[in-house]
Parts: structure tokens; sequence; C-alpha cells
């Protein structure tokens, strides 16, 4: 990533709960605070729900799937971001419950587990690449073998094979009974 993205990236951020402040005491106004109270309680709830749902099961199934030679990621990064769901209806703020209900819907989870993938898989071939490219720079080195020969001596002690307790024989405990 380059310094202006993570510099955007880090103000975004930082910017989330300021938005989320405002927006819940503009809410509040508009609404009143005990209809703003019974809409962040009822996400909290519903997002409480979402995950106990979706819990181990999506996760365990993913894995089975895995396992079976099928394709197996995109039940997981479903269970994921349905969970992801959940965690974002149980914090406080309009904006993350947006974010929340919007992944409950199964297509939006679907668009986003499809344009995720795909540049999952062209970051890891991009990765791929680079490395292989590593790889041949590194074996037109000269190996190790073919320095100027520097050879480091040494001595060593294997502890496991120390006496705990030098002159002394350790008798095992015996258990009274």
């Amino acid at each position: 990533m380059s310094q202006p993205v993570k510099i955007a990236l880090i103000l975004a951020l930082a910017a989330l709960p300021l938005l989320e402040i405002g927006l819940l005491i503009r809410l509040g106004q508009l609404l009143g605070i005990w209809w703003l109270a019974a809409i962040i309680i009822g996400t909290a709830i519903l997002g409480t729900y979402v995950i106990r749902r979706v819990g181990l099961r999506v996760f365990e199934r993913a894995l089975s799937r895995l396992g079976s030679d099928r394709e197996g990621f995109s039940p997981l990064f479903d269970g994921f971001l349905q969970v992801l769901a959940g965690l974002l209806l149980i914090f406080p703020g309009v904006i993350a419950d947006a974010f929340g209900l919007l992944l409950l819907i199964p297509q939006v989870r679907d668009i986003v587990i499809r344009t995720g993938l795909l540049k999952l898989v062209t970051l890891f071939h991009y990765q791929a690449e680079v490395s292989r490219e590593a790889f041949r720079a590194q074996s037109d080195a000269p190996s190790p073998t073919e320095d100027d020969g520097i050879v480091i001596e040494g001595e060593y002690e294997r502890v496991s094979e120390r006496p705990l307790y030098p002159g002394k024989a350790v008798q095992p405990r015996r258990h009274r009974s």
C-alpha cells in the first residue's frame, strides 16, 4: 500500500467515530432519546442473534467442504461476513449498523465474496510471481560453499544429557499407600 493510501485510511478510521457520534446526536434530536435507545438496543439484539445463529456451524461446514476437495472458501467467507455483520450491529452507531444490515443481505455478501476473492487471487498470483523472481535472482548469487572459506568453530554440550545434580544419585519418589 502506498503512503498516501495509508494516511487516507488512518484519517478515515479516525474520523469514523466522530461521524458516528455526530449522527447519533442528530438522530437523538430528530427521533428522541427513547426511540434512539430502542434502535441501538434492537440492533445489538439482532447482532447477537446473528452471531449465535451463524456461530461455529458455518465454519464447521466450510472446513468439512475443504476436506472433501470441494469449493470451501466461499462458505467460509460467507460465514465470516455474517459474523462481521453481527459484530457491526452490536456496536452502537448508525454507520456500523448500516454496513451490518447490508451484510445480512445474501446478494450483497455474494458481491463482496466475488470481488474479495478475485482481489485475493490476484494478490496471491502477484506475490507468487514476485517470489519466483526473487528465487531466480537469489539462485544467480554464489552459494554458501563458494564464499571466501571462513569457518567458525565451536563446542557444544547437550543439556539433556547433563545430570541435574552432579555427584548425587536421584532416587525416584515413592508414593505412600
